[in-house]
């Protein structure tokens, strides 16, 4: 019978343990991984998040950039991470969805080898060109293109960027003999715009709208679904006569994911701490200042994000004829 008390003490303090180790998550710090240097696009909305969602669950969460192979490296150390929700990081559109159609030496599944913990913030690319151009409207560029006698070029952050396959969605739907051109980063490629040597390109607004305020380049469309609230005056690609634009290529996205398998419970603390960030004051005007529109989701909205932008993005890879060159 003593035996038998001993046993049943013993089974209930080691539940009790279990349960008080799940409550008390987290009890160390946090790691958010950045697959990219630090000081571009995504570390500096990684950040504030990180800092606020820190605020919210009483632990450090520390920022490390692990760039390198388009951002892949980093999202494979994410995905072989230990599932217990101290490893998370940011994630993209192409990380996601481009790359593993273009890499076959990608070692992650975007959609079975993340826990999505939810959707962080959306942009859009806007189709510019220079304002001395005598284009002014993406039906200007679709009939100059049409004649064989135009040379009509694009230029792009590189082979497989986002920019470019916006591009080659334009060039798939108007059927228009586009050449690309692709640089080492949108910098290089703004900078030949700007001077002239090629006819347009597709740029976020963070690096182009200081261009644009200041007359040097022009806004023909944006590519998202709708009007995007820091150019309202210029229209989508759908609204510039390019009619299903929106289908396949809407708004570029970042999200928060950590590996496969995280505890739900887990999950839903951290779904909260980043829902409650991204409502936050602080965070929406940190965004504003980088024209990113906060995007607060559940798990399974961001799954459903990634699930449809592989799809869709990996039939103009296809169609285009993409490769990682």
């Amino acid at each position: 019978m003593l035996s038998k008390l001993i046993k049943t003490a013993i089974t209930a303090t080691l539940f009790a343990n279990v349960a008080t180790a799940h409550a008390a998550w987290p009890e160390r710090p946090i790691t958010w991984i950045v697959p990219f240097s630090a000081g571009g696009p995504m570390d500096m909305v990684s950040r504030p998040v990180a800092q606020k969602m820190s605020d919210e669950l009483g632990v450090p969460i520390v920022v490390e950039n692990k760039s390198g192979a388009g951002g892949t490296l980093g999202m494979a150390q994410i995905s072989r991470a230990k599932p217990d929700g101290y490893t998370i990081g940011i994630a993209s559109i192409g990380t996601q969805a481009i790359a593993p159609n273009i890499n076959a030496t990608v070692t992650y599944d975007p959609n079975t080898g993340f826990t999505p913990v939810g959707l962080l913030g959306k942009y859009v690319n806007v189709l510019i060109v220079n304002a001395k151009s005598d284009i002014k409207s993406v039906k200007d560029l679709s009939e100059k293109a049409a004649d064989p006698a135009q040379n009509i070029t694009f230029g792009s952050a590189g082979n497989g960027s986002s920019n470019h396959l916006s591009g080659e969605l334009l060039k798939l739907l108007t059927k228009s003999p586009f050449i690309h051109v692709p640089y080492r980063g949108s910098a290089p490629a703004l900078t030949d715009l700007l001077g002239g040597n090629i006819t347009f390109m597709f740029d976020t607004l963070n690096t182009s709208m200081g261009h644009i305020e200041n007359g040097n380049l022009l806004p023909l469309a944006v590519t998202s679904p709708e009007r995007s609230k820091y150019l309202p005056n210029v229209p989508t690609m759908d609204e510039a006569g390019i009619t299903g634009y929106a289908d396949t290529g809407s708004e570029l996205w970042w999200g928060v994911v950590g590996p496969a398998g995280i505890p739900e419970e887990t999950l839903a603390k951290l779904n909260t701490a980043l829902v409650n960030a991204l409502n936050s004051a602080e965070i929406h005007a940190q965004f504003e200042k980088q024209y990113v529109e906060g995007w607060p989701s559940t798990p399974q909205e961001f799954a459903d994000v990634v699930k449809k932008s592989h799809t869709s993005w990996g039939e103009i890879i296809k169609a285009a004829n993409i490769t990682n060159q």
